[in-house]
């Protein structure tokens, strides 16, 4: 073995210990020495990735896809990243190429697979799959994948199935013990709870597999009426995945603090109207858990509306295109103030993701919950759109955000005082949004909705510039996919066993209790 391949065999092995720092270091000397090995760009452009620098390892892939153009390895990357950015023409072509020049090739199958789930396409990624389970059945993460997407249908029986399918093939993927929590009520001496206790006990675990399966044993206790044990569990698991996340709450208060800061100077051209966009968006918004899963449920019932769910979008527009190193730019702040032409730019770039949906009803939901930091430049990129604010006891809200493992981007959401600290700035910010656009923001109180849903449903589509349609209210009769983890809550007519939840834990959660 070369002295090359040698210190490539070192940097895979590195993989295992998450050092991603040392990879890329590596990787970049290694490939100055030798730049005809095509391992190292899927090495260092696979290190970008986990450490989120999406832009570089796109550079990186490219280089090596140059390379070699039929590369199975590098075009299956390429084609990851390409997705992960946004990029959903791109990806699919370069899978359907993989496909076709290799049949066999099984993450090719599961990466187009989850790319079409991440646009609302189950029927299609269950498809594919499906293939995939063809070429390898004893794969985890296919069976894994297939109980995700029957779980967004409202299918739960067969995701249920799927996910014990998996847990045969590998115990250790407490991933699926998670989506069986999520999708079904635990009575007393039900077979899984014991399972995953016996899991536990036996079972050596790594830190994210104990996160899912301390978050599973803790909604499986509180079914069963076990809350002390329930919060011991949720303790540990947001004790472990805290540890696991460089974040730092100061950083998000002086972040809306140079929001309010910026929006506070700021002045709107009332006059001004969005002729890129020819669909009227409906913004969902609000702290996760706050009801928006069931705010769209109610109005993507209604015929003229599409419900797109979660987009990433905005949020991407907003970091990549006015941000610069995670402060707001002065530049190109000013720029949407008095650009035009920008402006435009960045509706398109929006209509542009919307296009992938290939919805023919006028009207389309995002759902992304932390939107609510943008109400700012929603109004200046879609000044025709509608924004609804859900929100709902901020102490049923913050338990709720407590109970649950977020896959990214909620890193306030695990410690107590940091939880009461972020909601108390989104209760600051929505006050700043609504004195700065008075009547322009719809409160949707989940409270309200429950007590008197007839009334409160129907202000709510007259709000969206909607004509009045009965299957709003039946609208746990929607077969929209819902990829979020309230897809089993908001698939059920309205319910009120989850108000006042709080009080059976409060006193577990003093921390928090003395911040809302």
């Amino acid at each position: 073995m070369s002295n090359i391949e040698n210190q490539i065999k070192i940097l895979l092995n590195l993989f295992n210990s998450a050092k991603f720092d040392i990879i890329i270091s590596k990787a970049k000397k290694l490939i100055k020495k030798a730049p005809e090995y095509l391992i190292l760009y899927n090495i260092l452009g696979s290190a970008y990735q986990n450490i989120g620098d999406l832009k570089l390892a796109k550079e990186t892939f490219l280089k090596g896809y140059k390379m070699e153009p039929n590369n199975i390895a590098i075009m299956n990357n390429l084609a990851n990243v390409h997705k992960n950015i946004g990029e959903i023409e791109l990806s699919e072509s370069l899978f359907k190429k993989i496909i076709e020049k290799k049949p066999d090739y099984i993450n090719a199958y599961i990466n187009y697979g989850n790319l079409k789930r991440d646009n609302n396409d189950f029927k299609f990624a269950i498809d594919l799959y499906n293939k995939a389970l063809k070429i390898n059945s004893q794969i985890p993460v296919v069976l894994y994948s297939l109980a995700l997407a029957y779980q967004g249908l409202g299918k739960f029986d067969l995701a249920i199935d799927y996910a014990k399918k998996t847990l045969e093939i590998e115990p250790r993927f407490t991933q699926a013990d998670m989506l069986i929590s999520q999708s079904k009520k635990y009575q007393v001496k039900d077979s899984h709870y014991e399972e995953m206790n016996s899991k536990k006990d036996n079972l050596i675990l790594n830190d994210d597999q104990k996160t899912n399966l301390f978050f599973a044993l803790a909604k499986a206790e509180e079914d069963m009426g076990l809350i002390e044990k329930s919060f011991n569990n949720l303790d540990l698991a947001n004790t472990i995945r805290r540890k696991s996340l460089n974040f730092n709450i100061n950083n998000e208060t002086n972040f809306f603090d140079q929001l309010k800061n910026i929006f506070s100077k700021a002045k709107f051209d009332t006059n001004i109207t969005d002729t890129i966009n020819k669909k009227k968006i409906i913004f969902i918004l609000g702290m996760p858990r706050s009801g928006t899963s069931l705010t769209e449920q109610i109005i993507t019932s209604h015929s003229s509306v599409f419900g797109a769910g979660e987009l990433p979008q905005l949020s991407r527009i907003v970091k990549t295109k006015l941000m610069m190193n995670d402060d707001l730019s002065e530049e190109n702040i000013s720029n949407l103030f008095s650009n035009e032409e920008f402006v435009n730019e960045l509706r398109a770039d929006y209509h542009d993701f919307l296009k992938r949906f290939n919805a023919s009803e006028p009207f389309i939901t995002d759902k992304a919950p932390l939107n609510f930091r943008w109400i700012g430049f929603i109004k200046i990129l879609f000044p025709n759109s509608k924004i609804i604010h859900c929100s709902r006891d901020p102490k049923d809200n913050c338990l709720s955000i407590f109970k649950n493992f977020f896959e990214g981007g909620l890193d306030f959401g695990y410690n107590q005082k940091e939880l009461g600290t972020y909601y108390n700035l989104y209760l600051d910010l929505m006050r700043f949004w609504k004195e700065k656009f008075p009547n322009s923001i719809y409160d949707a109180r989940y409270e309200k909705i429950i007590e008197d849903p007839e009334n409160e449903i129907k202000k709510m589509i007259k709000f969206c510039d909607l004509d009045w349609e009965e299957s709003c209210l039946k609208f746990y009769n929607n077969k929209t996919p819902i990829k979020t983890l309230s897809t089993a809550q908001a698939r059920k007519p309205i319910y009120r066993s989850s108000k006042n939840s709080f009080e059976k834990f409060a006193p577990y959660l003093t921390d928090l209790n003395k911040l809302i």
